[in-house]
């Protein structure tokens, strides 16, 4: 063995050369494994802390341009609508090459009227009730009102009691033609603030022009069918009527009656939303909003359609609620063309519908259901997608689904969503494209996901190019060890066999003086590897792509994947390829000594192999 050794150092500098050889494989190597082995672990570790979800949006057929005429202006305003074909359904988006984790969902949000509750304007000094009234009126002069003119409200026909005795500015704003009213009678139609004052009459009065103007509006029935087309009125109305006697036995006098107290319905509406996942609705997705106490709908629940449901701070705060608490809801309209927050805004703001029958009688609850709270969210001030007071039930808890609505509208962001597998985006627009679905827009949220995988894929990239180049290297590098080592040394294991050394004894020699050469190189490059992988920024490469704002409960935090402990050299993975280096270059080396004794030592010495 002694001898052997000698013999191997006899040339120092080729076998330092060797050794530093063994080493730059042996890094390659234990680079390539550690790098692909923190690839898939991170990948592994963090796939369920990303959800890719999808919002739909159905493009128009067509634009189309109504005039409007606007007093102020004394001319036309052009408003365009979008106008539709057909509307898509959630059945369009059944792509056979598609797994949905949750099927897509049209949302809607139903109306419920629940008076028994405190609401949030309850507690404002200005309950905003008398913005919409019905009213008997007489001009103060005869006057023709297609710009602000002066009427005196001598009778409220509701509760709302504050104007009455007032006077104040009025115009038949949307009419070209408006017919002249008479000082010396009395009318009666449904008012709202619309517009701003303008005209002679204000300016001559000085008045400023921040006042608002009220304005007649006609009451009609705003009901659609499931399929969204718009359901006749049965009675021809008028803006404006005046007040004869037996007007109110007329049924227009019994339909201004019937909704006079239309603004405290209003006021005591609260919105509902059904949904299969709180994850669908983009305000907990993103992060904007988030429960703070209590849990989330189970997936079991939002399938069962179990009576649960979220509901907001401020609502629960105002009537004393808690988590096990129950909530009482009374779904009187369906609403599918606006999000939520439009009209029921967080600053309090936004419009509201005219929620009559076509019998002439205010909508009445169609469906009556006690919610268990489960939890209790809260939201940023600025939140999109939330209306106020809204309360968020599993779809399937609702029964009716399609009862009353008020107002009828296409897929949009705000609406419709659903959430595939990671990873999948690719594949859903190419089935979206393969089945003809040219009118959706789609538009996708995968927290980073898509960004993160691509850093991950390249990695694995570059660490299967490092192995597959560390064993072509590890397979030539041991083949000339050997070479160089074994095969030049046949003569003299020749002659030390022919002075009675056992055969056995002789490969064993050869083979430690190898498997010592490989050592020396592989340790330190093991090690020299493991410093080679720390060094590798994995932690930066592509940081910016790897934050994801929100965790998957919603919290409003903004957190980061802490990839710190992902890129440190792995010892095991380490030593497997600084012993697959040792096993390549042993399992070459043996099989060469055993070839080599294998033959008659007389005929090695004289050069001449039997193989």
């Amino acid at each position: 063995m002694r001898n052997y050794v000698k013999q191997m150092c006899r040339r120092p500098l080729q076998l330092l050369l060797m050794i530093v050889l063994i080493m730059i494989v042996t890094v390659m190597l234990v680079v390539g494994g550690n790098l692909w082995v923190t690839s898939d672990r991170i990948s592994k570790a963090y796939e369920d802390d990303f959800i890719t979800i999808g919002t739909v949006t159905q493009k128009p057929d067509a634009v189309a341009e109504v005039e409007e005429w606007d007093a102020e202006m004394g001319d036309y305003r052009i408003r365009k609508s979008s106008r539709y074909n057909r509307y898509a359904t959630e059945e369009d988006l059944a792509f056979p090459e598609i797994t949905y984790l949750i099927e897509p969902e049209k949302r809607v949000y139903w109306g419920s009227y629940a008076p028994e509750y405190l609401h949030w304007n309850d507690f404002l000094i200005y309950s905003g009730d008398d913005w919409e009234i019905v009213a008997e009126f007489s001009p103060m002069e005869d006057c023709i009102p297609d710009e602000s003119v002066l009427i005196k409200i001598t009778k409220i026909l509701g509760d709302a009691k504050m104007l009455e005795g007032a006077v104040v500015w009025f115009c038949d704003h949307y009419n070209r033609y408006p017919e002249e009213l008479k000082a010396d009678k009395t009318y009666v139609a449904k008012l709202c603030e619309a517009h701003l004052t303008h005209g002679k009459r204000c300016e001559e009065k000085g008045v400023e022009d921040w006042r608002l103007e009220y304005g007649p509006e006609k009451v009609s029935p705003l009901l659609y069918t499931p399929e969204g087309k718009r359901i006749p009125d049965t009675l021809e109305m008028q803006a404006i009527y005046e007040v004869t006697e037996g007007f109110y036995e007329s049924d227009a006098g019994k339909r201004l009656q019937e909704i006079s107290n239309i603004g405290k319905t209003y006021h005591d509406t609260q919105p509902v939303v059904g949904t299969n996942s709180t994850d669908l609705l983009l305000p907990f997705y993103e992060g904007s909003a988030w429960v703070y106490e209590g849990r989330y709908p189970t997936a079991e629940e939002y399938a069962q359609g179990s009576p649960v449901c979220l509901a907001p701070r401020e609502f629960a705060e105002n009537n004393g609620l808690s988590v096990g608490d129950q909530v009482m809801t009374h779904l009187y309209y369906t609403c599918t063309a606006d999000v939520v927050d439009i009209n029921y805004n967080i600053t309090g703001g936004g419009g509201y519908y005219m929620v009559l029958g076509t019998d002439g009688k205010l909508l009445s609850p169609f469906e009556e259901k006690a919610y268990t709270i489960v939890g209790l969210y809260d939201y940023t001030p600025s939140v999109k997608g939330i209306g106020r007071e809204e309360l968020i039930v599993p779809l399937n808890s609702v029964e009716n689904k399609t009862e009353n609505y008020v107002l009828f509208g296409a897929m949009a962001d705000g609406n419709t969503s659903f959430q595939i597998e990671n990873g999948t985006i690719a594949d859903f627009l190419e089935a979206s494209a393969k089945n003809g679905v040219d009118n959706l827009v789609y538009t996708f949220y995968d927290r980073g996901y898509s960004a993160l995988m691509e850093e991950i894929q390249n990695l694995k990239n570059m660490s299967a190019a490092l192995l597959v180049m560390g064993l072509i290297a590890a397979v030539i590098l041991t083949l000339q060890i050997s070479h160089i080592y074994i095969t030049k040394q046949k003569r003299r294991l020749s002659v030390e066999r022919m002075l009675g050394m056992p055969g056995k004894k002789c490969g064993y020699i050869c083979l430690a003086g190898i498997l010592i050469l490989l050592f020396l190189g592989t340790v330190p490059g093991v090690a020299a590897g493991m410093a080679v992988t720390e060094r590798v920024n994995i932690e930066d490469m592509g940081q910016e792509d790897f934050n994801r704002k929100y965790s998957n409960l919603g919290m409003a935090v903004e957190t980061e994947i802490d990839l710190s402990g992902q890129k440190q050299g792995d010892l095991a993975v380490s030593c497997v390829m600084g012993g697959l280096v040792i096993l390549l270059g042993g399992g070459i080396s043996a099989y060469k000594v055993r070839r080599i004794l294998s033959g008659e030592p007389l005929y090695l010495v004289s050069g001449e192999e039997i193989l």
